[in-house]
């Protein structure tokens, strides 16, 4: 995948809709691309953080012990997911086991690169903080495209 579609799809997740594509491209380019096979873990839960995944292609389940899982789907050039968010703010332990259901491509964004990016330019943090703030207000663990992102 070029450099310029991972930034296009990362454009489509609220979380990173109002930042420079110029500053996407140094937090791609940073981060690491990884493939995991059906039934592979991405992560689990209680595991020390090591990123956030976007998901570009593929299905994952999404596992809490103490509650249901649910399925997350990105495959398509119009969807993108993006599931461990929470661990590029702090560095507590994923919060979630995240076990791949289909074939799944990723971009993992490690913490540090995330916190240079939100300490460069204040008008991407001001848009990802609005993001994240929603985020906790609805207390998802997953976030996918709005309807209306394209």
């Amino acid at each position: 995948m070029l450099l310029e579609d991972e930034v296009a799809l990362l454009r489509k997740l609220p979380l990173f809709a109002g930042v420079d594509p110029c500053r996407l491209k140094v937090l791609c380019f940073a981060s690491s691309r990884e493939s995991f096979a059906p039934g592979e873990v991405l992560f689990r839960e209680n595991e020390p953080n090591s990123g956030a995944y976007v998901i570009f292609s593929g299905s994952v389940d999404v596992h809490k012990a103490a509650e249901d899982s649910h399925q997350i789907r990105s495959g398509n050039e119009n969807a993108v997911a993006i599931v461990g968010q929470s661990s590029m703010l702090n560095e507590g332990p994923y919060n979630a086991t995240v076990t791949a259901v289909s074939p799944v491509e990723v971009l993992l964004i490690n913490g540090s690169c995330f916190m240079q990016l939100m300490t460069s330019c204040r008008k991407s943090s001001e848009g990802v903080i609005r993001s994240l703030g929603a985020q906790l207000a609805d207390k998802n663990t997953v976030t996918t495209p709005s309807a209306g992102a394209h």
